[in-house]
């Protein structure tokens, strides 16, 4: 199975989700973002740069995780029907949340096997209160769909791996200090693997 995560909008944390995604689960890390150094970070032969200057298709593959997004690009849609879940992240402010909403009415006419990360939680209430505007908001869309809304809260640690690409979990390794600071990180990237393996 492979997974896309996407959002129409920038700056909502796809890059660093696909890559803990893909270096948690061994996956190849695959982007159509050339202003993204991502791939190049990535370790040999684990990312890659499909541009639409070079590309005119990206192909489908198992065991990838695709980032996508922030722009127009036609070809994702083939990638999106054959994938296995598709992640959308959001911030918590208003704009974030009118461009998950028309990412989420996109996606829907092509694969309902979506999951919702609200990013960078910082307070419960608000993060408590968007999770329960955005159920009401997909039950307007349709009330039959079960799309699980999960949080992933504000982590240094979590930003600064887009420096080395290497998962959280991995870079903590057997150090208990370590393990300690990064727990909130490591607990949120294994329950978000939980959900995409549903």
């Amino acid at each position: 199975m492979s997974f896309v995560v996407y959002s129409i909008k920038g700056g909502v944390g796809k890059t660093t989700l696909s890559v803990q995604i893909s270096q948690m689960i061994d996956y190849t890390y695959v982007t159509n973002d050339s202003h993204s150094s991502a791939h190049n970070l990535m370790p040999e032969e684990k990312g890659f740069l499909v541009s639409i200057d070079e590309y005119e298709q990206i192909p489908y593959d198992d065991k990838v995780v695709y980032d996508f997004g922030g722009f127009k690009d036609n070809r994702i849609n083939e990638i999106i029907k054959q994938a296995h879940k598709i992640v959308i992240p959001t911030l918590t402010s208003i704009v974030d949340v009118q461009a998950t909403m028309a990412t989420l009415k996109d996606v829907l006419e092509i694969n309902k096997n979506i999951i919702i990360v609200v990013n960078r939680t910082k307070n419960n209430n608000k993060a408590v209160e968007l999770k329960e505007y955005l159920q009401e908001e997909i039950n307007k869309i349709d009330s039959r769909i079960n799309i699980p809304i999960i949080f992933v809260r504000e982590s240094s640690v979590l930003e600064d791996s887009l420096f080395d690409c290497e998962y959280v979990e991995t870079k903590a390794g057997n150090n208990r200090f370590k393990r300690h600071i990064y727990r909130n990180a490591i607990e949120d990237m294994i329950e978000l693997k939980k959900v995409l393996e549903k």
